[in-house]
């Protein structure tokens, strides 16, 4: 799992850099074999100036699923950090489990969802080729 830190509107620190990393790992860290990559982008609007100014997002990108978004803004880094990595942890734990209830079932799209699991299952109503619906009107010769 590629954790990338990246910080906008303000001069980062090593420190919170790490904080933010850390976290990132410890509570998505469960998940590491189905995440490829999570973006951390940080903002500070107003700089220094206090207020609601502080925002955190994060981007999870889960293999051969949708990507995930969690975006929360606040005041203090650390609190919002908290904030964040337990909302991203109960989404991408929900995001998985869903993955895992669908397999076997067909998309809206036709697209066929599998467990290799699975045993080959024969079906009961194959389509006949070679049978044509007109060569056997009784009104048309042969």
């Amino acid at each position: 799992m590629l954790i990338m830190v990246h910080g906008n509107g303000f001069e980062m620190e090593r420190a919170l850099r790490d904080v933010v990393q850390e976290k990132i790992e410890l509570v998505l860290g469960r998940f590491e074999s189905q995440i490829g990559k999570v973006s951390v982008h940080l903002a500070d609007m107003n700089g220094p100036k206090k207020g609601v100014d502080k925002s955190i997002r994060l981007v999870i990108d889960i293999e051969r699923q949708p990507v995930v978004v969690v975006e929360e803004k606040g005041e203090d880094w650390l609190a919002l950090l908290e904030s964040i990595s337990d909302r991203a942890a109960h989404t991408v734990a929900r995001q998985i489990e869903r993955s895992r209830s669908r397999k076997g079932h067909t998309s809206m799209a036709g697209d066929q969802e599998s467990d290799e699991d699975s045993a080959e299952v024969e079906d009961p109503y194959p389509i006949h080729r070679d049978w044509n619906p007109l060569s056997d009107r009784p009104d048309r010769p042969k």
